[in-house]
């Protein structure tokens, strides 16, 4: 069970998510419980002339994969804690980010093996940014 806590349009929220699986989560806000259902079927984004930089993307055969894991929020990375070619189980740690002045840890979407990395410490990234692809 993961606690986070969240500030959104000036109220705070309590956060806990228990990962079930690769689909299903029992999460818990401000002590209200959610069984949730996960798809990692979301549509692909609509072409369009960039209008700033271009997030770091992998080749398109990589993109859509249920262990990419895509960026949620705009926001810096603070610490890789994986490396290429190592096998991890969903739910563990892989990389730190400083979002919105707070700190979060995100977690592997699925298990596998880490098949590229797409940040750097110290980068920032933009909402929608693969940062890790899990094969």
């Amino acid at each position: 069970m993961k606690k986070y806590n969240f500030e959104i349009d000036g109220k705070k929220f309590e956060v806990e998510v228990n990962l079930l699986n690769s689909n299903d989560a029992q999460v818990k806000v401000n002590d209200k419980n959610f069984d949730i259902k996960i798809s990692n079927n979301l549509p692909e984004p609509k072409k369009s002339e960039p209008k700033k930089s271009e997030p770091k993307i992998p080749d398109q055969s990589v993109q859509g994969n249920p262990g990419d894991l895509l960026a949620l929020m705009p926001g810096k990375i603070l610490k890789v804690l994986v490396s290429e070619g190592q096998k991890i189980k969903m739910g563990e740690p892989v990389i730190i980010m400083e979002s919105m002045k707070m700190e979060q840890t995100i977690v592997s979407s699925a298990d596998g093996v880490i098949n590229s990395i797409n940040v750097n410490e110290g980068e920032t990234i933009e909402v929608g940014s693969v940062m890790i692809v899990i094969g």
